[in-house]
């Protein structure tokens, strides 16, 4: 499929050898779907034409982040406000700090950040069920610590390239009319 896509579309030319190759496996390795990788290909063509450029195993690297940072930002557009300003605390919480978050101290930026937006915030457990799908889409790693008697909380770990985060960000401010950072 791939093939004839690049002998009806492309200049066959101007694709580096093993591309094609890379393409399939990294296709049929994440999707096994030919739309996938069909996908990959049109991206990969799409920065090479951009920067003037042959289809190099480096353009395909790089499409392959941007398909994934622009399947993060879609995912995040069309998702209820709660969830959005629930990630909007904690990416912008954990970009001050560079240790783990805990659930206590997201939940305070997330209020605030309501308060700001003037949104009625959730309560903890109700946040605390949201950090737990943020974390289950892969936006964030959220584990449980359990402190005995002392009680349970949520280490939040953002491990999300920068560049995704800035994005984020300026998605969810979008969102709510606020003027991105």
């Amino acid at each position: 499929i791939l093939s004839i896509r690049i002998k009806k579309a492309l200049n066959p030319t101007m694709i580096e050898k093993g591309v094609l190759e890379k393409i399939a496996a990294a296709s049929s390795r994440t999707h096994i779907d030919a739309r996938k990788a069909v996908e990959l290909l049109s991206k990969s063509a799409h920065i090479a034409e951009k920067a003037g450029a042959h289809i190099t195993m480096d353009l395909v690297d790089r499409a392959m982040e941007e398909i994934e940072r622009d399947k993060y930002v879609a995912m995040i557009k069309n998702s209820p406000k709660q969830l959005q300003a629930t990630l909007f605390s904690i990416i912008s919480l954990s970009s001050k700090s560079k240790r783990p978050l805990h659930t206590g101290d997201a939940y305070g930026a997330y209020r605030s950040f309501c308060t700001k937006i003037n949104m009625r915030a959730l309560t903890q457990r109700a946040f605390s069920d949201i950090v737990s799908e943020l974390d289950m889409y892969g936006f964030i790693q959220a584990r449980v610590l359990s402190h005995g008697r002392y009680g349970r909380t949520k280490e939040i770990i953002v491990n999300l390239p920068e560049t995704l985060v800035l994005k984020l960000k300026q998605v969810v401010l979008m969102e709510f009319d606020l003027n991105p950072v």
